[in-house]
């Protein structure tokens, strides 16, 4: 019996199927936890940098309160979170989430560094008593000089459950899979050569994230409740992704909170401006519902109009609130903000496809506007957008040296301007949108503001 061909091809065919699994057991697995350590880091770096960014604002100013009140804001709204710390060059605690630290000594924690970014922005995994959390520390730069860094710990405890869930599963499915598919080898060794190739087609499909569907059983054998268990591990690890997109839209929800606190704070440092990249925002996403974008275009619409100044940052606060009008020499320092905020938004991978509109949203359509005298379709879509809607609203809001004109005064300087300035199209729907909301039209994405 032990000599037989039947018995050869089914042992075999066995060591096969039990090496492809524990194959796939492996990959699958490295897979799910290159996954998830990846979107932690991900998590850190963008939150530690949107931290950084805010700070070297408030540092500068010397506004500790805002301080203390950004790392606070962050740990609470951040259920991973241990701490978030400012500390400058003289290494002096400036704010800390735990606020009996605040102006002490901050001592960096050694451990096993994970990632080193281009912009100076390590990780380390501290591990110790018996926890252990990822620390993240990135430099504070204002006006190109480093003048303080932001530490940040994560802890990464439900980083470590998700990973022991998924392989708990995955095992189960795998022994599962491998203890009823035993009898029907051994006796039907002849038929096995068809799933097996099928489970390894599907395997490798799986792997390289294209599997599309279940695998159909030819039989009701064993081998047919194999190739069903090998569906319901499909469908485990397809459960899981699905975990873990939920887990990205839940790191995506984070993350575009730490670009509207942005927003806020560069509108807030010149208070005739409060609320204008919100304003901003609002009126291109009505045209960019008239330009039937798709939902994942409009959050892009609504995202860079609330970030398209934040190349302000770097703009002294003398020039954004000086009481009259500006002169030659601090014109050219303001006009220098899309390319400052071309290069803020570059520090950021994530950040990087705004970057063409934050860039050129100061373009005419004609070619006379700047940084790079674009003109006509050289000009990105969102650019064109933000182009009016921006003017719009800084022509109908109040400075402290003149009062914003009305909104029939602005828009009549709108048409003047089409064709020279503003791209006709997007000032045709620009006026539509007007027209329509006066008549009381509804829109499904945001109201118009007042």
């Amino acid at each position: 019996m032990f000599r037989g061909i039947r018995f050869k091809l089914s042992l075999v065919t066995f060591v096969l199927i039990a090496a492809i699994s524990t194959g796939s057991f492996v990959v699958v697995i490295n897979i799910i936890d290159i996954f998830l350590s990846g979107e932690l880091l991900k998590k850190g770096f963008s939150t530690a940098r949107s931290t950084a960014t805010i700070a070297g604002y408030n540092i500068t100013s010397g506004d500790r309160l805002a301080l203390d009140n950004l790392v606070v804001k962050i740990k609470q709204s951040h259920k991973d979170i241990i701490y978030v710390a400012v500390v400058g060059e003289d290494k002096a605690i400036k704010a800390h989430s735990n606020l009996e630290l605040t102006g002490k000594n901050f001592s960096r924690s050694s451990g096993e560094l994970i990632k080193q970014e281009t912009d100076g922005s390590i990780v380390r995994r501290i591990k110790g008593e018996g926890k252990s959390f990822y620390e993240f520390a990135t430099p504070i730069i204002f006006s190109d000089k480093k003048i303080g860094e932001i530490f940040l710990g994560i802890n990464d405890d439900s980083l470590i459950s998700s990973k022991i869930w998924a392989r708990r599963r995955i095992i189960l499915v795998f022994v599962s899979a491998l203890v009823v598919g035993v009898p029907g080898i051994f006796f039907l060794s002849t038929l096995v050569t068809t799933p097996i190739r099928r489970l390894t087609d599907s395997t490798s499909r799986l792997k390289a994230g294209k599997y599309e569907g279940e695998i159909r059983a030819v039989s009701r054998d064993e081998l047919g409740v194999l190739t069903g268990n090998f569906n319901e591990m499909a469908k485990v690890i397809k459960n899981q992704e699905n975990k873990l997109d939920h887990y990205a839209k839940e790191l995506e929800s984070s993350y575009l909170s730490m670009v509207r606190i942005l927003a806020a704070a560069i509108d807030a440092r010149d208070k005739y401006t409060l609320g204008h990249s919100t304003r901003v925002a609002k009126l291109a996403l009505l045209i960019g519902e008239k330009l039937d974008l798709k939902e994942e275009e409009l959050r892009d619409l609504e995202l860079v109009c609330l970030i398209h100044d934040v190349g302000k940052i770097r703009t002294p606060d003398i020039i954004l609130n000086k009481d009259a009008r500006l002169n030659g020499e601090e014109y050219r320092i303001i006009m220098k903000h899309p390319e400052h905020g071309a290069e803020i938004l570059g520090l950021s991978k994530s950040l990087h496809k705004y970057i063409p509109a934050v860039l050129h949203h100061h373009e005419w359509y004609n070619g006379n506007g700047y940084p790079s005298r674009l003109k006509g379709d050289e000009i990105p879509l969102f650019a064109l957008i933000i182009a009016t809607t921006d003017a719009y609203d800084a022509m109908t809001s109040s400075r402290s040296y003149r009062v914003g004109i009305s909104k029939e005064s602005a828009v009549n300087e709108i048409i003047k301007f089409k064709g020279t300035q503003f791209d006709p199209h997007i000032t045709d729907l620009f006026l539509e949108t007007l027209r329509d909301y006066e008549n009381g039209r509804s829109f499904s994405f945001l109201e118009m503001p007042a």
